[in-house]
């Protein structure tokens, strides 16, 4: 596919995520966070444009001449390129690690329908050294993550670790899959990505693309417990709030019960980040296959 074409639907995947409103616990077009606004998400989603678009012509070139597509280093690099652009710190860590191995893959791709092996593909041919480009990038997005004893992206040893180790990216993201949802996507296929990009074309055609992508949020929210609401708070509140979304879904869903279920997540300050993420990558799959605003 065009770089140009494949770094467009992945920067309007972005905005189109942010903007579809209510999506409960996170920041959308009507609600800010304290410290993160919705106007720093519209800002990161718009710096990130040339790093999707170099992944895109990385992947074409993978394509053709079987060279490495640098997935690491251009997380990394949509990474800093967001922060130059806003102030709000992090606004789409997980977001950046799920698209640029996708817009690598759409890169490679003549369509959408390789799109999905394409993107396994690469994911299983990363290297070591984009795993050391993911670690160096934690620091500079102020990725708030979980402490663990071995390969902790916090322990600045880590990285001589995984060179002794020769570790690649895909091996590293395998550990921290089990309590990952980004690490599970990303070596388990993008299973979700495509599932969900797939209801978000359904959806859209019944109910517009607003609501398209806030039912495919809830959905995903109560089938997955949403692993960093568990990193913040607990397993136990992960899984109350997928409970909480399986009820509001089964009565029916209304906009009242919708916009109060936001509220009580934005007073207890919990935001489904990784749901979101997985979101954003959906609507760019959904994007890369026809769907259109």
């Amino acid at each position: 596919m065009d770089e140009d074409y494949v770094a467009r639907c992945a920067a309007l995947a972005l905005l189109l995520e942010v903007s579809a409103s209510p999506k409960p616990g996170n920041v959308d077009r009507h609600h800010d966070f304290a410290d993160t606004k919705y106007e720093h998400f519209l800002a990161s989603a718009v710096a990130a444009y040339p790093v999707f678009r170099t992944a895109a012509a990385d992947g074409v070139r993978w394509a053709q001449e079987r060279r490495k597509c640098r997935v690491g280093k251009l997380i990394r690099a949509a990474v800093e390129e967001s922060m130059r652009w806003q102030s709000g710190g992090n606004t789409h860590f997980g977001s950046f690690m799920l698209l640029i191995p996708l817009a690598a893959a759409a890169g490679a791709s003549s369509d959408a329908s390789s799109l999905k092996a394409r993107s396994e593909e690469i994911m299983q041919r990363t290297t070591v050294e984009d795993a050391i480009e993911l670690y160096k990038a934690f620091p500079r997005a102020r990725v708030k993550v979980r402490s663990v004893g071995w390969l902790d992206v916090l322990d600045p040893r880590s990285q001589d670790e995984i060179r002794r180790r020769e570790l690649t990216l895909y091996d590293v993201l395998k550990i921290s899959a089990g309590y990952d949802a980004i690490s599970r996507e990303l070596t388990g296929g993008f299973k979700l990505t495509f599932k969900y990009a797939e209801i978000i074309k359904e959806k859209t055609i019944q109910a517009g693309l607003n609501a398209a992508i806030v039912r495919a949020y809830l959905e995903m929210l109560s089938a997955e417990p949403d692993t960093f609401v568990a990193m913040k708070f607990g397993e136990a509140a992960a899984t109350g709030v997928s409970k909480r979304a399986r009820l509001l879904l089964a009565a029916g869903c209304s906009d009242e019960e919708l916009q109060r279920f936001d509220e009580e997540l934005l007073r207890a300050r919990i935001n489904p980040g990784a749901t979101a993420d997985i979101t954003a990558a959906a609507i760019f799959v959904a994007l890369l296959s026809g769907l259109r605003v």
